[in-house]
């Protein structure tokens, strides 16, 4: 089922917490909706799921338009907020089973359903409990299936790993990744080395606006430069060959990071040298930007720069501007 944002701009009084952001969302998937603390991540969901109405802009999933068929939207739509709003005076079993009622679901199919759910996310050894007694794990659980109840296409996960120990983090990662093969799953999350693992494409939101909305395999084109590490034995390679924008730093013993705009084929011309010149290479490699990176670069007051990994002491600078 396709989600369509479009030009979706949220305001509080005279500060716009959205300005006019649009995405499609067409297929089954992993989305990391990410962006700063204040950057509107909440706000889009809030109005995406019919909490809030945005100030203008139109939002679709399939032929149903906010605010005109919210109900009909908020049925084919599971939603975990960041702060996981469950009765905590309530038994699991009973808290889904309740759950599953205000969904219109009745008699044995919801019971079913609410004991498959139970298994898929882990709740067995404490389904017979009070929520109020679980811990923050199994709550986020808990929230997880009181989502999934209703089986919705769309799933908007705000935060689901937030104040998790590692293992429970691991295990909520492995929920969510199988939830991506047959739902559109879009989550927020400030752990980027999570994203980067589970998500199939990432959208960066700052100060309202999107400024990126790509696969994860897509990200260096958006940065505008790809990168590239040689290494030779022996001399250092002249690089006058090098195309024009592009540029070659020395990071010390025989190493280079070579840095050319985006698109442009460079390993052909890299070999060719080495064999013209006499100089053995022992090391080409492109590197792929961590999204950490990519982050840091689209959201910092001041741009912040790409650096290198960790086998790399000397620190590298993002290209100018003008490179």
């Amino acid at each position: 089922m396709e989600l369509r944002v479009c030009e979706l701009k949220k305001r509080y009084g005279t500060q716009w917490a959205l300005k006019g952001i649009s995405f499609i969302i067409d297929k089954p998937g992993i989305y990391g909706y990410l962006g700063p603390n204040g950057a509107g991540k909440s706000t889009t969901f809030k109005i995406l799921t019919g909490y809030l109405r945005p100030t203008s802009g139109t939002v679709w999933l399939g032929d149903w338009q906010l605010p005109n068929h919210k109900k009909e939207i908020q049925r084919h739509i599971g939603y975990l907020p960041e702060n996981n709003p469950l009765y905590l005076e309530m038994y699991v079993r009973e808290y889904l089973l309740f759950r599953g009622g205000l969904y219109g679901m009745r008699g044995r199919t919801l019971r079913q359903r609410v004991e498959f759910l139970i298994e898929r996310v882990g709740l067995e050894p404490e389904a017979h409990k009070l929520i109020g007694f679980l811990s923050r794990g199994y709550r986020q659980r808990v929230g997880l299936a009181a989502a999934l109840l209703h089986d919705p296409p769309l799933l908007i996960l705000d935060e689901p790993t937030s104040g998790l120990d590692p293992n429970q983090v691991i295990e909520i990662r492995q929920l969510i990744r199988s939830l991506g093969t047959s739902h559109q799953v879009i989550f927020s999350s400030h752990i980027l080395a999570e994203v980067q693992a589970i998500a199939d494409h990432v959208l960066i939101l700052h100060k309202g606006e999107l400024v990126l909305n790509a696969s994860l395999k897509e990200i260096d084109r958006h940065i505008g430069w790809e990168e590239y590490w040689v290494e030779t034995a022996g001399p250092s390679l002249n690089w006058g060959f090098l195309p024009e924008g592009a540029r070659a730093e020395h990071l010390g013993e025989a190493i280079w990071r070579v840095i050319i705009p985006s698109g442009t084929e460079i390993r052909q011309a890299i070999y060719q040298a080495s064999v013209q010149q006499g100089v053995p290479l022992l090391r080409l490699e492109k590197r792929q930007h961590q999204l950490e990176e990519v982050f840091h670069h689209l959201t910092a007051e001041e741009r912040y720069p790409i650096v290198s990994e960790k086998g790399f002491q000397e620190p590298m600078q993002a290209p100018s501007p003008t490179s």
